[in-house]
């Protein structure tokens, strides 16, 4: 992967004049719109144009108009961004200085709740911005090993330049420290002293500029992939840093279980999030505290994949009962009496109508919405969900649905909205390439190659599934792992195995991930996780929630491009439950492909069998097949 780069780079004194000239806040529009594949809201245009010149104009009142600054800066594997890192040196130890700055326009605040700030009475919880840098700062530390052993090359602040300290008088009862701090225009003297403290202003613009090409060229470690990260929750409490909306969902549903004694009203939690936003992540650190907090909580999902894969690896033995905090979205049937603390349903998107089994002949009057019989069961009930990953006629967990049902158990509900990306190496552009291409949101698709400024995450057509093996083999590196899933298109024998591959693409021959266990592939249930899995191709109900650094994506004729739209044709899928219902099918077998392109970390190729749709991908990536 590529260094990560700021949106715009200089010395604070240039950037500072551009700023007054009314030419910065354009620079820094057109490289947004270049790298992040959509039109930047009219908040950053109004923070870069008044946020950015209020910051300058500290660094020349402080004499560090040699300072080199970096704007809007991704942080690694992520797309997320800090507002500004103004990089010299630091007076007192002649290292590196590197200051990470988050800038609000906030003149005043409504209310600060257990640490989540709520800007306007009815506004999303956000995080204090002291909170919010400062997560920046562990995020950095945890992602690259320089950092990591030098923490003090690391600092953070939070500047409120149209504030004045009675306007936002709820933000000043927090605790300091190096990585965050919180500075409004009444502290303007203490942040100009506190900058000449962190920042050498002797240095030479050169000197600094060497600092921040270092910083620039730290190599990040290697993303983790869930199933890490989940051991290191659970048996080390040893959490994954969040950082931004993460670690207010987090904050938000920690607050919730110590006040849920003292409440009259039920809080439910919705964390809504696209394809690696963290959603999981959230769950597994909530899981990891549990302890701490002396309560009682569940994992909870619709997928047996999801759910068997994470009680093998976390309880391999079946020696420490941690396998028991994972059940099924259906567990809770009986379960009425709020006896839970806590139930997180990872994948909510996945909830059906009722939990009786197919074929049974309970009274339909007994039977309960899965999201109410959650609800009833969890004094905190957190649903985290995509709805673009719906992929069943029966799944009908939505952010409406949760609502609406919450509301007729008289509970209160707090929605939260993730922002970032951290899967598709960190690239926001390439989840929203993907929902253009598709056509899941309005808007014509365009070239993957127009769009990628730099080689975070790789996209490839292949000329045949062979191809897409070549294109992997030539890319992985030692413990990298790669997957084939295809769409439901071949018949998956249900209780055999055929003697002859199910899916057979010209002299291309794989079987299906297997049903059982065999000597030469795992159980479909462990297919994303298992090395054996990547002999065979896999589905969308083997993949869903799981990820792998390369992902090959072959498309069936259940989805074809003719002319200028996609047409989804329901004869040719095999997938009995997203045919179900005719109307649903086009959306459920777009969210189906939606799914298995956006597992990849590293990079995506992708092959049609159908050739005008081989074709129309082949134009949408823009390169020619390696």
């Amino acid at each position: 992967m590529g260094e990560l780069v700021p949106l715009v780079q200089g010395r604070a004194a240039e950037l500072l004049k551009q700023s007054q000239q009314d030419e910065l806040h354009s620079r820094l529009g057109k490289a947004y719109s270049t790298t992040h594949f959509r039109a930047f809201s009219a908040g950053e245009y109004r923070s870069w144009q008044h946020s950015l010149k209020a910051l300058l104009e500290a660094l020349d009142e402080a004499g560090l108009s040699d300072s080199h600054v970096l704007l809007e800066h991704s942080l690694p594997r992520s797309s997320l961004r800090v507002d500004a890192i103004v990089c010299g040196t630091n007076p007192n130890t002649g290292r590196p200085s590197y200051v990470f700055v988050e800038l609000k326009q906030w003149s005043h605040v409504h209310s600060v709740e257990g640490g989540l700030v709520r800007q306007h009475k009815n506004d999303e919880l956000r995080l204090h911005p002291a909170d919010q840098v400062r997560d920046y700062c562990r995020y950095v530390g945890h992602s690259i090993q320089l950092v990591a052993e030098e923490k003090e090359l690391v600092s953070g602040l939070a500047y409120l330049h149209n504030a004045d300290r009675r306007g936002v008088e709820p933000l000043r009862q927090y605790t300091p420290d190096r990585w965050g701090r919180m500075y409004t225009k009444d502290d303007r003297s203490e942040l100009l002293r506190d900058l000449t403290l962190l920042l050498d202003q002797h240095r030479r613009h050169e000197e600094n500029v060497a600092a921040a090409e270092r910083f620039l060229r730290y190599p990040a470690k290697p993303s983790a992939q869930f199933v890490e990260i989940a051991q290191d929750a659970i048996h080390k409490r040893d959490l994954l840093p969040l950082v931004d909306q993460q670690r207010a969902a987090y904050q938000l549903v920690k607050n919730a279980l110590t006040e849920a004694n003292e409440s009259a009203r039920k809080k439910v939690v919705i964390v809504v999030g696209g394809p690696g936003s963290g959603k999981s992540a959230i769950a597994v650190s909530l899981l990891g505290s549990l302890e701490e907090l002396d309560m009682r909580g569940y994992h909870a999902t619709g997928s047996r994949s999801f759910t068997e894969t994470l009680r093998r690896h976390l309880d391999p033995k079946r020696r420490t009962g941690v396998r028991h905090l994972f059940k099924y979205n259906n567990d809770f049937r009986e379960n009425r009496n709020h006896g839970v603390d806590i139930i997180v349903s990872d994948e909510a998107h996945r909830l059906r109508r009722s939990s009786t089994p197919p074929g049974s002949r309970r009274k339909d009057e007994n039977a309960e919405p899965q999201i109410k019989e959650l609800i009833m069961a969890a004094r905190v009930p957190v649903f985290l969900l995509d709805e673009n990953q719906r992929v069943r006629a029966d799944e009908v967990g939505s952010v409406a649905e949760i609502t609406n049902i919450a509301h007729e158990l008289g509970c209160e509900v707090e929605e939260i909205n993730l922002r970032g990306q951290f899967r598709c190496g960190g690239s926001a552009a390439f989840e929203l390439w993907v929902d253009c291409l598709l056509g899941i949101i309005d808007g014509p698709p365009v070239t993957w190659s127009s769009v990628a400024s730099d080689d975070r995450f790789e996209v490839h057509v292949g000329n045949s599934p062979r191809d897409m093996e070549n294109w992997f083999r030539s890319r992985r590196k030692k413990h990298q792992t790669a997957r084939i899933t295809a769409g439901f298109c071949w018949d998956w024998p249900y209780d055999y195995r055929s003697r002859n591959p199910d899916i057979v693409i010209g002299d291309w021959r794989r079987w299906w991930n297997l049903r059982n266990e065999a000597d030469d592939g795992p159980e479909s249930t462990f297919w994303a996780t298992d090395p054996r899995g990547a002999r065979q191709v896999g589905c969308v109900y083997t993949a869903q929630g799981f990820e792998y650094d390369w992902a090959g994506v072959i498309f069936g004729p259940d989805l074809v491009w003719r002319s200028d739209r996609w047409v989804a044709q329901r004869d040719k899928s095999r997938d009995g439950k997203a045919k179900a219902d005719p109307d649903m099918f086009p959306e459920l077998v777009r969210n189906a492909y939606r799914v298995l392109l956006t597992r990849g970390m590293r990079g995506v190729t992708m092959f049609s069998v159908d050739p005008e749709t081989q074709q129309h991908l082949r134009a949408m990536v823009g390169r020619p097949a390696a």
